[in-house]
């Protein structure tokens, strides 16, 4: 008779993903995700595999929370310059955290993609590759909302959509590098506004 798991996977890989996102991939042991998550060490490689089957796991759940939580909305008709913003404040809310009754500045989780295209992607094709397909799906849902609020009259005609979804894409990933280096939640916020109101009609 096969013995039930006593843990939940999803919420595990969950966790591990904040873990990942928090130390990166080389400072992140595989004691450190058997403390994280309370599940053995029999039990992580047995449902996920080894350490690095994990971590690109990890990246895959990473990339879908991200793209269900912001960017389907950008696909719909009508989407507009606010629901490109919203997208920008779910980021910046993410990376700050709760830190409000903890003294001066704020706690920042981190981005599991900045952690793996500045520690791994320079030296590993295969996670490079990844990178770039997840980059390319962002900057191209970035265009179709940008191209649905040229529409709309609420960008400049001018605006080359493409290569202005690329720009929102480095600045979403750029805003988690400046959130590591101590960028208060209202500097992000004016990074933000300072790039939609360079795009408005």
């Amino acid at each position: 008779m096969t013995r039930a798991r006593a843990f939940d996977p999803a919420t595990t890989l969950s966790q591990v993903v904040d873990l990942f996102s928090s130390k990166g991939y080389s400072d992140t042991s595989m004691e450190d995700i058997v403390q994280a998550t309370g599940v053995s060490r029999y039990g992580i490689y047995g449902t996920f595999g080894n350490k690095r089957e994990l971590f690109e796991q990890s990246l895959e759940q990473y990339a879908e929370s991200m793209g269900k939580k912001s960017f389907l909305r950008l696909l719909e008709p009508g989407a507009s310059l606010d629901h490109i913003r919203a997208i920008f404040q779910e980021r910046i809310d993410d990376l700050c955290g709760e830190a409000e009754n903890q003294g001066s500045g704020h706690e920042y989780k981190g981005c599991l993609f900045v952690h793996t295209a500045m520690e791994l992607a320079p030296q590993d094709e295969e996670l490079r590759g990844v990178l770039q397909r997840f980059m390319k799906r962002i900057s191209k849902a970035f265009s179709i909302g940008l191209d649905s609020a040229k529409g709309r009259g609420e960008i400049r005609k001018d605006v080359d959509v493409d290569t202005t979804g690329q720009l929102l894409t480095s600045t979403l990933f750029g805003l988690a590098v400046l959130g590591r280096t101590g960028f208060s939640r209202e500097s992000l916020h004016g990074i933000v506004e300072g790039t939609l109101d360079g795009l408005r009609a």
